[in-house]
């Protein structure tokens, strides 16, 4: 539930008519259980998510707050506090993530990460004190992101990378991604679509294997249409014994900065 958003340095400015098209922008959705296989008796809550660009790089700020009931626990109150700054260049990147559960905390993860395209590169956390390495290939979740944007524009539809996020002491997951053909433009929101909501787009369904667990099975799985601007319009976040469902309930489009 960390992993929220979750999003090759080389390709990414190979391609910079793409990132242009981005939109910066805020969105709220209602989040609900979708299917259970295990305890989860309800779900309910809202995902926040406020996706920005710098001069310099790409901010993220999300926050998941709901309520899960089981029949072991009872109802317990979960918010998931994260944010992260990633430079343009795909070679910097600075994570923060706070886990709350019934008010008090219970996870928190700083730091920050560096990366050479060639070479790989290290993260550093400070909360907890934690070094680890990143193999050649990682990116960072906006490069990974824009990557798979341009890829599905060129008609890949399946497209496997490391991606490194800070949201766990796992170090860099290996990221499975498959992609439909491009779907014509929908208003998701009806009458209230703003434009940067009613753009063509693709289902995407990622799935997240630790590369030091050779099971073959992934940790978990999401999946969203994900527009040619880089909003979501909904996702879907599949765990081994329930999965949630985000739907999209507001939408607006965040100023791009005068560099």
């Amino acid at each position: 539930m960390r992993n929220l958003v979750l999003f090759l340095v080389a390709l990414l400015f190979a391609l910079p008519a793409q990132a242009q098209n981005l939109a910066p922008h805020r969105a709220a959705y209602t989040l609900s259980l979708g299917d259970n296989r295990g305890q989860v008796a309800a779900l309910e809550g809202l995902l926040a998510i406020d996706w920005s660009e710098t001069c310099q790089g790409y901010t993220l700020n999300q926050r998941m707050r709901f309520r899960m009931s089981t029949a072991e626990e009872g109802a317990v109150e979960n918010d998931i506090v994260f944010s992260s700054l990633e430079s343009k260049d795909g070679r910097n990147y600075r994570f923060s993530l706070v886990t709350s559960r019934d008010g008090s905390v219970v996870e928190e993860l700083r730091g920050n990460a560096i990366l050479d395209p060639d070479k790989g590169g290290k993260a550093f956390f400070t909360t907890p004190d934690v070094e680890m390495d990143l193999p050649p290939g990682t990116m960072f979740p906006t490069a990974h992101s824009l990557l798979l944007l341009n890829l599905a524009e060129g008609g890949e539809r399946v497209i496997a990378r490391a991606v490194f996020d800070g949201a766990t002491l796992d170090g860099a997951l290996d990221v499975t991604a498959f992609v439909s053909n491009k779907l014509a433009p929908e208003a998701a929101l009806g009458a209230r679509t703003p434009p940067i909501g009613n753009r063509p787009s693709w289902r995407v369904r990622m799935a997240y294997f630790n590369p030091d667990e050779r099971t073959g099975t992934p940790q978990y799985e999401t999946s969203m249409r994900m527009l040619d601007n880089l909003v979501a319009t909904d996702y879907s976040f599949e765990y081994p014994e329930f999965s949630m469902r985000a739907k999209l309930e507001r939408l607006e489009a965040v100023p791009r900065p005068n560099c």
